[in-house]
């Protein structure tokens, strides 16, 4: 599993050649640059224990850069994640998670009303041979009061690749629709290289570099 913004700089637009034009912007707009350590303490004032993602209150977008023009964007509609959090220490917390990839959803269907494009991104990304694309983290680093550095293993058609995420907390609050449970809210990116997990379809028409942008609130078990 940050989005603070998706606005491109279109009033950079005229002052870039066709090769500037092909930087990637991020996902959302640069955060402010961290606080050093010791400016913030280790431990967290929230609950210890499991907590499960509420996929009502969560959205998991992918976005690929098309002919070197816009960003293309999707979902994916069934996602799943577990989040065992240590507050003396949320670095040696454990982040899973899960999307079904044959859940895309790109909103787009064909003149006979189907989905036949998501079913083909499906099959690109490996469906049948791994049905769930699945995260697993190996290390969670502080970065700020607010914010950390997740890394795990990535599972995807077949392979498993190390990737990164960059993880913003964005609030807890106790939730009386939720049974008056213990609720947290994160917000993060990451971006990965598809063909290092073996996709590489659409290639000419579509770039290597993935962008992920997640949004979850996780309830306490």
């Amino acid at each position: 599993m940050r989005v603070l913004s998706l606005l491109l700089c279109f009033g950079l637009a005229a002052c870039v050649s066709i090769e500037g034009a092909a930087d990637r912007p991020p996902p959302f707009s640069a955060a402010a640059a961290a606080p050093a350590a010791e400016t913030y303490p280790i431990a967290v004032d929230l609950p210890a224990g499991t907590y499960r993602l509420d996929p009502r209150h969560a959205s998991v977008l992918f976005r690929i850069r098309h002919q070197a023009l816009a960003y293309f964007v999707a979902r994916f509609d069934t996602k799943d994640a577990a989040f065992e959090f240590d507050p003396a220490d949320p670095s040696r917390s454990r982040l899973t998670a899960s999307v079904d990839a044959a859940s895309v959803n790109t909103g787009l269907v064909n003149n006979r009303g189907e989905r036949s494009f998501d079913r083909s991104i499906g099959r690109a990304l490996g469906a049948e041979r791994t049905p769930q694309i699945s995260f697993v983290s190996t290390a969670i680093e502080r970065t700020g009061a607010h914010a950390a550095r997740v890394t795990g293993d990535l599972t995807m058609n077949g392979q498993t690749h190390p990737m990164t995420l960059e993880v913003t907390f964005a609030g807890a609050s106790i939730d009386p629709l939720r049974g008056g449970a213990q609720v947290l809210g994160f917000a993060g990116h990451g971006e990965i290289d598809r063909t290092l997990w073996g996709v590489g379809a659409w290639r000419g028409l579509a770039g290597d570099e993935v962008q992920i942008v997640i949004e979850a609130e996780l309830v306490r078990d």
